[in-house]
């Protein structure tokens, strides 16, 4: 029993170690590539990789977008009202005499 304990612990040793070797490959790897993409002037920017510029034009067209989502909001906002108002004054008419 202690000899299958022993080959276990040195199985979970080697999972560890390799873990490590990999976690500092990659780390290596996305540190490189980071350089890379500063070197061009591009930052990291909800997932993607762009300019400045670049950027600023997004934030623009999402602003607009925002804005867009916000009126429509309302607007079903506003039909709903009337649309309960116009019921309660049907529930008025034809349920209570």
């Amino acid at each position: 029993m202690k000899s299958g304990k022993k080959e276990d612990d040195a199985i979970t040793k080697e999972i560890k170690e390799q873990r490590i070797k990999i976690r500092k490959k990659i780390e290596k790897e996305l540190l490189e590539k980071y350089k890379e993409y500063l070197s061009q002037g591009k930052f990291p920017w909800e997932g993607l990789w762009l300019k400045p510029e670049d950027i600023a034009k997004l934030q623009n067209k999402l602003k607009k977008r925002d804005k867009i989502v916000f009126i429509e909001v309302l607007i079903l906002f506003f039909f709903l009202v009337l649309l309960s108002y116009g019921l309660y004054k049907l529930m008025l008419k034809f349920l209570l005499p």
